[in-house]
């Protein structure tokens, strides 16, 4: 240390009210062994007010500022671990004459770290004497622009159409603050009668900064009451979240898209619509943020509109390495979100990502999921399809572990059945939805799956999670897992007498139930369309 930042440091330890009111010097020059390393001295140890350590680091050059942040790190382990303190029993102010190449790593790290850190600048004179201390304004966590989950889908009879509307989406949306669009472009390539546009324009609105939010009041966003014509006068649920870009596409829609007709979107419809073999994506369309990063490529803006990201509700696909702990946690919250009401399944998968956590040997995880609840959609899209597969309809979860690129472990979600035939199943049905009218009330309004675990319960059918055999030609569910009266159950091997199990080893699962059913769920299809079209 030089002779200057001695004189400064004494200076300070002699008057560290300046740094703090209520500091109380405990050591200058503290020495911290240190059996695994460089051992160190903290330039400064006090205590605060409220009995905490305070570390105080001091840097007067702009060249030694840029040590700070190895130096307090170094010096808060090393204390810690001398006097075995909690983490929020330490805190660190790092003081420097020059913040500039400072102000943006320790902002970084105080927002991201365990301990409290903090900053002053200090105003010396040429011989070393303090003439002030003040705190320094750390800065903010970045605005993160992702996209939300407001959605809207606009169709055009024209290519030349949609481009005219995209304009007129885009001034409309910057008059709302709205300064981060993207968009894709769909276009219909089979049964084109069926629908009234067959170009159409898929848009998301990325998040508004809250500064920028304040300057929407003075738009006209509010519905009239009265106007059940209007697609936005009911707000969906998801939206309560999302309110600055509420009122943006309000405002956008009130001042016209020049489509012919539009829809509200949401993560799910984006993938269903990427997976319809009727329509096909085109390009995407940029603003804002969107358009001036390089690092976002279309793909990452699909993945984020598609809500691979956490936002969807119905279906995620996603992975990560549980070594990673920061994103290792916020990839667990993603993937609970399309598990909300489901209990079953979101108390076994919160087991299971328990046990992922503890076992340190796990290298990478990938998670799918596709959660509709909605055992009557389940059966009518599903058993109408005729260009996909039933099982793509069905409730699903895959979710597989590995360690160091060897699969470790493989647990399938589904909905298993307990293999007792229901041949009043029809009456069943209308025990939950009284007649098709009933169901499609609770569809529309999105609230079908406050009913599906009555529905699910009287048909004798379950969510479970079962591991599956590695390396076998023919795997068989080596563990079974159900949530029986909010408790979780394992059921160990083939050979179990869980009524799920069928004698082969193997899970009634809801093709069996289907098959046991045919006439009955015939019966059911027949009477509900009547009033419900899936295609």
């Amino acid at each position: 240390m030089h002779a200057h930042e001695k004189h400064i440091r004494d200076y300070l330890a002699d008057h560290l009210e300046l740094v703090e009111s209520g500091l109380r010097l405990e050591e200058i020059e503290y020495h911290l062994p240190n059996s695994v390393g460089a051992r160190g001295f903290i330039d400064i140890l006090a205590r605060d007010r409220h009995g905490l350590w305070v570390v105080v680091e001091l840097k007067r050059s702009r060249d030694s500022s840029r040590q700070a942040l190895h130096e307090v790190t170094k010096y808060t382990e090393l204390l810690q671990r001398e006097k075995a303190l909690r983490k929020d029993r330490i805190r660190s102010i790092i003081v420097s004459t020059d913040w500039h190449d400072l102000l943006t790593p320790v902002s970084n790290l105080a927002r991201e770290w365990g301990h409290d850190l903090q900053g002053r600048k200090i105003t010396i004179t040429p011989d070393g004497s303090v003439l002030a201390c003040e705190p320094v304004q750390l800065l903010p966590e970045p605005f993160e622009h992702r996209p939300t989950q407001v959605h809207i889908v606009c169709f055009y009879t024209t290519p030349e159409g949609r481009d005219r509307g995209w304009e007129r989406i885009v001034a409309l949306a910057e008059e709302a603050q709205a300064q981060n669009l993207v968009g894709f472009d769909f276009d219909r390539v089979d049964e084109q009668d069926r629908v009234v546009g067959n170009h159409a324009l898929y848009y998301a609105i990325g998040r508004i900064n809250p500064d920028l939010a304040e300057l929407q009041r003075g738009l006209d966003v509010v519905p009239n009451e009265g106007e059940e014509d209007n697609p936005y006068y009911e707000v969906p649920a998801s939206y309560h979240d999302c309110v600055a870009e509420y009122r943006a596409s309000h405002h956008i829609n009130r001042g016209g898209s020049l489509a012919v007709t539009i829809e509200i979107g949401n993560p799910d419809k984006f993938s269903a619509l990427l997976e319809d073999r009727l329509w096909e994506l085109g390009s995407a369309r940029r603003t804002g943020a969107y358009a001036a990063s390089d690092a976002l490529t279309d793909r990452d803006l699909c993945n984020a509109v598609a809500g691979h990201d956490g936002q969807a509700q119905v279906l995620f696909r996603g992975s990560a390495d549980p070594r990673i702990r920061q994103r290792w946690a916020t990839f667990i919250k993603e993937a609970a979100e399309p598990l909300t009401g489901n209990k079953d399944w979101s108390a076994l998968m919160s087991g299971w990502f328990a046990d992922v956590t503890a076992d340190s040997s796990l290298t990478d995880v990938r998670v799918s999921i596709y959660n509709p609840c909605d055992l009557i959609q389940t059966l009518l899209w599903g058993l109408l399809d005729p260009e996909r597969p039933f099982e793509l309809y069905t409730p699903s979860i895959l979710a597989l572990a590995w360690d160091s690129g060897l699969p470790h472990r493989k647990t399938v979600g589904a909905l298993a059945w307990d293999g007792q035939y229901r041949p009043d199943l029809v009456k069943r049905i209308r025990m939950v939805f009284s007649e098709p009218m009933h169901y499609a009330v609770y569809r529309q309004h999105h609230e079908v799956w406050r009913e599906d675990p009555l529905l699910l319960e009287l048909l004798g059918l379950r969510y479970v999670l079962f591991d599956m055999e590695l390396d076998t030609a023919a795997p068989r569910v080596t563990r079974l897992q159900v949530l029986e009266e909010d408790r979780l159950q394992h059921v160990l091997g083939p050979s179990c007498d869980s009524p799920y199990m069928r004698p082969d080893g193997n899970l009634y699962q809801i093709t069996d139930f289907v098959s046991a059913h045919q006439n009955e769920i015939q019966e059911f299809i027949d009477e509900y369309l009547k009033l419900i079209q899936p295609f």
